[in-house]
């Protein structure tokens, strides 16, 4: 059933002004905080990384948070018809919209993997802390065997062809893993299971838009901070933990002589702040004109990065305890990524008197972070099919069926991930789709796109409008026009450059397999030239022309609008300067 123009639903927004902090800071503070920014601090020179890393947030994280923000903000429109400011850069919406529907992909398969965990957390004994299980080989090895064993080092017992049991229930039981990409084997249906009780949880979090989302996420951004640092008190009071926290802060200053040392910050930075995906962008678009976005920018750097610091104290207070109990160090129990949080930390966990408990919370709190980051890319993308069409507004009920269909869609693509050789496509889209190259490619263009081809003058002129002043103007100035695309474009040539096969513990991926993953990291960034080029030839217009206002019909009404900006804005000047 259509509904008639008049009658079409007005633009949501924020309805309180921390709404939009609180969602932000759920989206920021997600799973890549626990097990991605200890286990760099760690192996990148432990204090010392911190100095790179809080360069790269003030330099590149705080600049790229306030102008993707200001833009939406500015244009209080969606992803499409915020970039019909820059036409000629169009394609960077379409490139970010791409990722995130990447994005939602595999993300929710994670979760479906601490679903899992969370489920038998209620279990005693912890089913990763004792073989005997149907999914067990006689390779396997329990953490109190281990514990006997003090004359034989974590590799020793590896040597040996001893498995601990965390890792064959990570494996065997969870995963299922086959022998290889070309073996999909068959549907795990727990996780299955998961997967369809999690994609209705985000969907009944998200139809309503982002006046249901705003209250959804008062919990689900400040319950897992709470956690994290009850988590926090208790790890540091473990026998042991001194080690972990001395492995995990102490600097080593000869690593910042290492190109990598620089990129794995930046890295970070990029992953966990978002840019270039479009959903800042969003978030700022449902603002209110005037919004001090610029106050906001800063809070969600500081809460981002400290949020990364508290969680590297619980995790290696914790890999502590557990060297300490196995008579053995701290390198050798570290792990990152998904083997840091399924298989070194749960270890850890059931060494812990009432295990259940504190697995029951940490898989929880982790539970928690990656919802918060689900809620805001599943709104992006529902955000680009209905702000980029009246068509789709006209009809009732439109966001609630567009948001059903976006759900079951990515869903049904998730499926191929918790087949038995589910880990391996993952794998592929946690390497390509949405990491790496692609990601500071489009964050270059972006930057260029509104810093140079747009005028970052102009731009503040615009700002001005909105908060009254641009503070530290230089320091903005020197970061969004010279020193962040200069970095990210080095970063792109960094990764192309170091490219390596893909490979997940001793299995190299073949060569079908790595042009599948290439290809998918292609499936964003070619739409920032094609669409150029497209424009370009159905407008007849020279690249030059197609800086500002592409849509023909208000190309005449957008000249006159920043002809009567910029009247306005040195009229207000010389006013100013004659009192």
């Amino acid at each position: 059933m259509k509904l008639s123009p008049s009658n079409h639903p007005k633009r949501q927004k924020w309805e309180k002004p921390f709404d939009f902090l609180f969602a932000c800071a759920g989206y920021f503070v997600g799973l890549g905080n626990i097990w991605r920014f200890p286990y760099l601090c760690f192996e990148n020179g432990g204090g010392a990384f911190l100095i790179p890393y809080l360069l790269s947030v003030a330099f590149m994280g705080i600049p790229f948070i306030m102008l993707e923000t200001s833009f939406g903000q500015c244009c209080q429109s969606g992803i499409m018809k915020a970039w019909d400011k820059v036409p000629l850069f169009k394609g960077v919406a379409y490139a970010g919209v791409v990722c995130v529907f990447h994005s939602n992909v595999f993300y929710i398969v994670i979760l479906s993997w601490v679903s899992k965990y969370i489920v038998a957390s209620f279990s005693s004994p912890l089913p990763w802390s004792v073989c005997g299980n149907p999914w067990n080989s006689e390779n396997c090895v329990e953490m109190n065997v281990r514990m006997n064993q003090t004359n034989l080092t974590e590799h020793q017992l590896n040597a040996t062809k001893g498995v601990s049991a965390a890792e064959e229930f990570w494996t065997k039981e969870v995963l299922g893993m086959s022998s290889g990409i070309d073996q999909v084997g068959s549907i795990r249906t727990d996780l299955l299971v998961n997967i369809l009780l999690l994609w209705i949880g985000v969907y009944f979090a998200t139809f309503k838009g982002v006046k249901w989302l705003s209250k959804v996420v008062y919990v689900t951004a400040t319950l897992p901070i709470l956690l994290i640092i009850v988590v926090v008190v208790r790890g540091c009071t473990l026998e042991g933990a001194y080690d972990g926290i001395y492995f995990y802060l102490v600097p080593d200053l000869t690593k910042l002589a290492k190109v990598e040392v620089w990129v794995s910050a930046a890295t970070q930075v990029a992953y966990s702040t978002g840019i270039g995906l479009a959903s800042l962008v969003l978030l700022g678009s449902y603002n209110q004109y005037h919004h001090n976005f610029f106050r906001d920018s800063i809070l969600i750097g500081v809460i981002n990065s400290m949020s990364s610091f508290v969680s590297g104290f619980a995790v290696f207070s914790s890999l502590g305890f557990m060297a300490k109990q196995l008579n053995t160090t701290v390198q050798d129990v570290a792990a990152s990524g998904p083997g840091l949080v399924f298989i070194a930390f749960p270890q850890s966990i059931s060494l812990l008197p009432f295990p259940q408990l504190w697995s029951s919370i940490f898989f929880f709190t982790l539970l928690l972070l990656g919802f918060d980051s689900q809620f805001v890319m599943v709104e992006c993308a529902v955000n680009f099919f209905i702000d980029g069409s009246a068509r789709i507004r006209s009809y009732r009920w439109h966001r609630e069926i567009v948001t059903a269909i976006i759900c079951v869609c990515t869903g049904l693509v998730g499926i191929l991930m918790v087949t038995e050789g589910g880990i391996y496509f993952f794998e592929i889209y946690n390497a390509y789709a949405v990491t790496g190259w692609c990601i500071f490619l489009i964050a270059a263009c972006e930057v260029i796109a509104i810093s140079w081809v747009y005028g970052l003058d102009l731009y503040f002129k615009e700002i001005t409008k909105m908060i009254g002043s641009v503070k530290g103007k230089w320091w903005l100035t020197f970061c969004l026009k010279f020193l962040t695309p200069v970095l990210s474009l080095a970063i792109v040539g960094y990764s192309l450059a170091g490219f390596r096969p893909l490979k997940v513990g001793n299995y190299v991926f073949p060569l079908w397999a790595q042009c599948l993953g290439h290809l998918m990291s292609l499936s964003s960034v070619i739409f920032i030239p094609g669409y150029a080029i497209y424009i370009k030839l159905k407008t007849g217009k020279s690249f030059a022309e197609l800086r500002r206002c592409v849509p023909p019909k208000k190309e005449k009404m957008c000249i006159e609008e920043e002809r009567h900006s910029l009247n306005s804005m040195d009229n207000r000047s010389e006013s100013f300067s004659s009192v």
